[in-house]
């Protein structure tokens, strides 16, 4: 018995670094353990079920800036969704602004969610998803062009309309892993880095982007990346 708590390292005694001191206290959790199991056998415990993890990210975040109006996002969304390239029905879309600048138009995925507040049917047929924080839209529920509340309840002015039936268009963050961020990074180059980031932090740190409109958006890149010329146009 003294032999095996000689074994015991005594992390006490000297000055201990943080990697020493968690790989100190392991050994001597190890020794306890063994001292505590001799001459008996030790009880099998049942391994506890590990919780559901949740995606990694859970927002979007587009730096306007740096969007050179590739499309990439559009395509990947659209590919994801339908099996086709058709920018039309992609969620997310790029604002050619005055012939000018890129504005990426995106859903924030706010915590407070004014579309589904907005959202009149009982169920309703807009909800978050609670493992993704994707925004999943109940089509034999939606009202469709007949509503459309959700649409004007939208801050970002993000929510198209499908051409084809009518229902708005909702971000689901392609269950979790957004393709448009994927295809972003893909085309982006050094030294500007990619336009849409994926995010795992709350909404907001976001608010202030959400309450900007793409057109908004549009002056403001205007301004960031043109300078006026002597009649005072933008070029």
């Amino acid at each position: 018995m003294e032999k095996e708590q000689k074994k015991i390292p005594n992390v006490l005694q000297k000055e201990t670094t943080r990697r020493g001191f968690l790989k100190g206290a392991a050994a001597a959790t190890g020794g306890a353990v063994a001292l505590a199991t001799v001459g008996a056998a030790a009880p099998k415990v049942a391994k506890a079920a590990e919780p559901e993890r949740k995606p990694l990210y859970r927002y979007l975040f587009a730096e306007r800036q740096n969007c050179t109006g590739c499309r990439a996002c559009e395509y990947a969304c659209n590919i994801y969704h339908y099996g086709v390239i058709r920018p039309s029905v992609s969620r997310v879309h790029v604002l050619k602004y005055k012939n000018v600048v890129d504005v990426p138009v995106i859903c924030w995925h706010c915590d407070d969610a004014p579309c589904i507040a907005a959202c009149p049917t009982t169920p309703l047929a807009i909800q978050k998803d609670p493992k993704t924080n994707g925004i999943i839209l109940n089509e034999k529920l939606c009202l469709g062009a007949k509503c459309l509340k959700c649409q004007e309840a939208c801050p970002a002015e993000f929510i198209r309309v499908n051409p084809d039936n009518g229902m708005p268009l909702m971000c689901d963050l392609c269950g979790g892993d957004p393709e448009c961020v994927k295809a972003c990074l893909a085309q982006s180059g050094k030294p500007q880095g990619p336009c849409l980031i994926a995010e795992k932090l709350g909404f907001g740190v976001h608010h202030a982007y959400r309450n900007v409109t793409p057109e908004e958006a549009g002056e403001d890149l205007l301004k960031l990346l043109f300078y006026p010329n002597k009649s005072g146009e933008r070029r």
